[in-house]
């Protein structure tokens, strides 16, 4: 077993429930974290053995810069299907979703929605 990390992918992007986060954009941090057998690619050195990590983040980059939502969690479970489905062999996703400077009166390191098969 083994497990890819794709970490803090930045965007700056609209999304949130607020009617002006629908059009100014804030910055976001998403990871990914996936689980599968790495021993094929470890000994073969070969990418057709292992899950393209760049195609992970295509597929993050194309739901984060996409048509603004109101929740962390929609955007959260989006990105968690599309890479759950991306390819047979893995076994268990984890994505957490950040918005980094959240408009919650407060000042705060974030607010974080995480979706995963162990949750």
């Amino acid at each position: 077993m083994g497990r890819i990390n794709l970490r803090q992918m930045r965007f700056h992007t609209c999304h949130g429930a607020l009617p002006h986060e629908q059009h100014v954009a804030q910055e976001f941090w998403v990871d990914v974290s996936i689980d599968l057998d790495l021993e094929a690619a470890g000994e073969r050195d070969r990418l057709a053995d292992t899950v393209n990590y760049g195609e992970v983040a295509g597929l993050v980059e194309t739901i984060m810069m996409g048509p603004p939502v109101r929740l962390l969690e929609t955007l959260a479970t989006r990105i968690y299907h599309d890479v759950r489905d991306l390819d047979q062999r893995i076994q268990r996703v984890e994505v957490r979703v950040v918005k980094v400077d959240p408009p919650i009166g407060v000042p705060s390191g974030g607010v974080e929605v995480v979706v995963g098969d162990d949750r």
